[in-house]
């Protein structure tokens, strides 16, 4: 073979490289890329000399020798390939592979170090290649090729290896390292589950962790029986050049609800496009408003999935999509086509759905409740309420409290001057009961804590609201007891017809 690889272009332009706007885990991912094409070139020879043998690459950060090394054992780049391998934008024959751009390894090799050197045997060839390319001598001495040295290798030998040293200040740092991983691992999800790839960084073994799907009766039937939340997607729209269909705009994969919600890990889309993922890995993933909801909502806490994307072309750092007017468009019909299916409200689930609380978790949070409501009703009240003529008054019935939940907690309440012993409990009524009743007798006080209100199951989730629901109970009982204490009958009114609304409507 010939002893000089061509690099032809002019040098100065790999030196623009540096201060591309790039990721370390979008850079290495051009290695992977690279690694994935050429063992799917060759998979029917390499299954021959291993029937069960899966592509590995393993990519070597060593943050004391700053070098890093990726090694793969795939087809090797052959003497057809070899040319282009190391000139700028010498796109492949067949571009419709992950290596389309023929830039990948040569611009992530400059965007991170200053010397690269590649070292190959391909199957079927006897000899090993290296090349080494120093961006220094390159532009300073403005060549246009490389030295190829080669020795002899074994037919059966088909291995890359790429170091690179003198490392920029692209470099990844060692606080990176477990983003690297949970970004490599999120980007090549599909191939890693589909057990074609063995992707090892700095030892570690990348795996595929799937989520659980939600799994619950729909949020307007709770005591119906339960559905798993998940929907396949195909969906295709035409793709429209001056008024002119010219091809369609896929998307397939699914939709789902998690089991648990997630705020920024789990939740939202992975985003693929020839199997790898484009611009959405790790906690980065593709969270748009009208299929995930408002930020922060149950909705965008809950929903997730995945979908593989045709149409669409990509950066050539395969960072984004490229053609945004067109591609958010895309996801709203996409959107509006999931929303049109009534058989699986999976939106309507995602922003109501409540995971029902356990007894004994309802009976640690009534307990928690009780108290901080006995502890913010201590301090003495003192309010001025206008004397209105008392309006007739239907009595007001006493909850069956054969289900308690909490044994009672006692306080002392002081109301304008007026001492009181509140008598507080949590008791599981009816839904359709009101959010607590008082019984006063005389200067004791029965305040009853419904916890099958709706407001309960919707606004306490564990201990976290705790505060806040004590201090809005803790006031309307107060407001209550401080119309009793100037012998007024309104806070009976206004509690009443509270109750008829509050977690009902």
């Amino acid at each position: 073979m010939n002893n000089k690889v061509s690099i032809a272009t002019k040098p100065l332009v790999y030196s623009t490289f540096r201060f591309i706007n790039n990721k370390v885990w979008y850079a290495l991912a051009e290695y992977v890329d690279n690694s994935i094409q050429s063992f799917l070139d060759h998979q029917d020879t390499l299954s021959e000399i291993n029937p069960k043998g899966r592509l590995r690459v393993e990519i070597s950060i060593n943050f004391e020798t700053d070098t890093i090394t990726i090694t793969d054992n795939a087809g090797g780049i052959d003497d057809s390939n070899y040319q282009r391998a190391f000139e700028l934008a010498n796109i492949p024959l067949d571009a419709s592979g992950l290596n389309e751009f023929g830039m990948g390894m040569k611009v992530s090799s400059i965007w991170l170090s200053d010397i690269w050197t590649v070292e190959t045997s391909a199957l079927n060839e006897d000899v090993r290649k290296t090349v080494i390319f120093d961006i220094h001598d390159v532009t300073d001495n403005q060549r246009l090729d490389l030295d190829v040295t080669t020795e002899k290798a074994s037919t059966k030998d088909h291995f890359t290896t790429i170091t690179l040293t003198n490392l920029s200040q692209n470099k990844p740092k060692p606080g990176q390292l477990i983003h690297i991983k949970k970004h490599l691992a999120s980007i090549y999800t599909k191939f890693i589950r589909d057990g074609l790839l063995d992707l090892v960084v700095n030892g570690e073994l990348l795996t595929y962790e799937p989520l659980k799907v939600l799994n619950a009766p729909y949020y307007k039937k709770p005591d119906s029986d339960s559905i798993e939340w998940y929907k396949v997607i195909s969906f295709t729209a035409p793709k429209l050049k001056d008024g002119k269909i010219v091809g369609n705009y896929v998307a397939k994969g699914f939709i789902a609800l998690l089991e648990t919600m997630s705020t920024s890990e789990n939740n939202g889309f992975l985003l693929f496009r020839r199997g790898r993922v484009i611009g959405s890995s790790g906690e980065n993933k593709y969270r748009p408003l009208s299929l995930c909801g408002q930020e922060g909502s149950p909705r965008y806490k809950r929903v997730f999935g995945e979908l593989e994307i045709e149409g669409f072309d990509v950066s050539f750092t395969k960072n984004s999509f490229q053609e945004d007017e067109d591609f958010d468009a895309f996801i709203q019909v996409l959107k509006d086509d999931i929303a049109h299916d009534k058989s699986l409200d999976i939106f309507g689930q995602g922003q109501n759905y409540v995971k029902p609380k356990s007894p004994a978790k309802k009976k640690d949070i009534a307990s928690t409740l009780a108290k901080n409501i006995a502890e913010q009703i201590k301090k003495p009240i003192k309010v001025t309420i206008p004397k209105e003529t008392p309006k007739e008054v239907k009595p007001i019935i006493t909850p069956d409290v054969s289900e308690k939940v909490t044994e009672p907690i006692t306080t002392e309440v002081d109301i304008n001057g007026k001492k009181y012993t509140l008598i507080i409990e949590c008791y599981n009524g009816e839904t359709t009961h009101g959010l607590y009743t008082l019984d006063i007798a005389n200067d004791t006080c029965y305040a009853r804590i419904n916890l099958r209100n709706n407001f309960f199951d919707s606004s306490l989730s564990d201990a976290e609201n705790i505060e806040s629901v004590s201090y809005f109970i803790k006031t309307l009982v107060a407001t209550e007891l401080s119309f009793h204490s100037n012998s007024d009958t309104t806070g009976f009114i206004f509690r009443d017809r509270f109750n008829k609304f509050f977690g009902v409507i």
